[in-house]
């Protein structure tokens, strides 16, 4: 299962807006973040592979993988597992020599580095916005207090008040307003440097708020039909088959890290809530992407890939994966997408047994997947229509 064994540990996006894992751990791992006691190292096996043999990167990969997989779990959990956790991975790694292998040196870096990252936001969590406010105007010109400041609207922007449209563009405005009148007299560039970075997460959050009201523009219209020119991983639907269904469109790619990372939500909930009327369609394009033979995964390819291999490629890759629903590759991707507002990727719609638009989500994380299934198991409660 070379797929799940590849590179995904360097897909870790440690943001100041959004902070998600892009992949899992390989599923061959001794052991899985599910399986193990909240904050305790997980994968030495597969670290104390690479110890013995440094020349295979891959063994250190699943090793990062499975443990910054749980990680990110543990950063919503009360109490110091985050920070166990991360003491142990440091312990775990000090003697470790990655020889002349240069790719695991830079990933070694790299864990290092996001490591730090996570104990930063750690230190914001455990502040409340206020507290870190008064560090800045206290200290306009520290550079350190500014950052954290950054991580820390972050945070309330993208997990506190996402969704919620209007506290999002109050909060933003506050913000704004703060770092102008704090950057005022800054005069060093690393200080300039830090307010600048800082306004860079406003600007991400009033993209997100133009992106949330899209959404909320189709949230009640009624379901387009899919115009599949192809269907992979399965038979697709007729729209009369889906009638009664509470229907999930994951929007998705081949190349999308964090759609690969959503991929395990989608085949528990297909898997525990298919009984009840659950049915997921995964909705893709082509991108002239190919799986040749012998090769570790799929990419794109320099000369034109005919679709009927290109499906064949999208057939392995979410065999791979052990997707349980189909993909549909639509004819018209173009008027399709925006009909259901889709700007990036992953992108989910959910359809009632009515056949309406009653939820939208765009981007993948713990929170998020949990508002999404408690939105499924709600509309599953509801009746279908006569």
């Amino acid at each position: 299962m070379l797929m799940k064994r590849t590179v995904l540990s360097t897909c870790i996006v440690l943001s100041l807006f959004s902070f998600m894992a892009c992949g899992r751990a390989a599923e061959d791992n001794p052991q899985s973040s599910a399986d193990a006691p909240k904050g305790e190292v997980l994968a030495k096996d597969s670290l104390q592979t690479f110890i013995d043999d440094s020349t295979n990167t891959q063994p250190l990969m699943d090793f990062a993988n499975a443990n910054f997989e749980a990680l990110m779990k543990e950063m919503s959990q009360a109490g110091d597992v985050a920070q166990t956790h991360i003491d142990g991975i440091r312990e775990s790694l000090a003697n470790v020599d990655p020889g002349e292998n240069e790719q695991a040196a830079g990933l070694l870096n790299s864990i290092d580095r996001s490591l730090e990252m996570f104990e930063f936001r750690l230190l914001a969590k455990g502040l409340t916005l206020d507290e870190v406010k008064a560090k800045v105007t206290d200290s306009p010109n520290d550079v350190e207090a500014i950052s954290l400041y950054a991580t820390k609207i972050g945070m309330v922007l993208s997990e506190d008040l996402v969704g919620n449209i209007e506290k999002m563009e109050s909060q933003v405005e506050t913000e704004a307003d703060f770092i102008v009148s704090s950057a005022e007299n800054a005069e060093a560039s690393e200080v300039k440097i830090a307010y600048q970075k800082a306004a860079v997460v406003l600007q991400s959050a009033a993209q997100e708020i133009e992106r949330l009201k899209a959404y909320e523009k189709i949230v009640g219209e009624p379901m387009k039909p899919i115009d599949a020119e192809a269907w992979v991983n399965g038979d697709g639907f007729t729209s009369e088959e889906l009638k009664g269904k509470v229907i999930l469109l994951d929007f998705w790619a081949v190349w999308c890290g964090p759609c690969v990372a959503s991929f395990p939500h989608l085949v528990e909930w297909q898997e525990k809530y298919g009984d009840e009327g659950l049915q997921i369609i995964g909705i893709t394009r082509y991108f002239n992407f190919d799986w040749p033979e012998g090769a570790e995964g799929p990419g794109q390819a320099e000369g034109e890939v005919p679709p009927a291999q290109e499906q064949a490629m999208l057939d392995k890759f979410t065999a791979e994966f052990e997707l349980k629903h189909p993909t549909a590759l639509v004819a018209d991707p173009d008027e399709f997408y925006s009909y259901y507002a889709v700007s990036a990727i992953p992108h989910f719609v959910l359809i009632g047994r009515d056949g309406k638009i009653h939820k939208v989500s765009g981007g993948i994380s713990e929170s998020r997947a949990k508002a999404l299934e408690e939105e499924i198991k709600k509309l599953l409660a509801e009746p279908a229509p006569e």
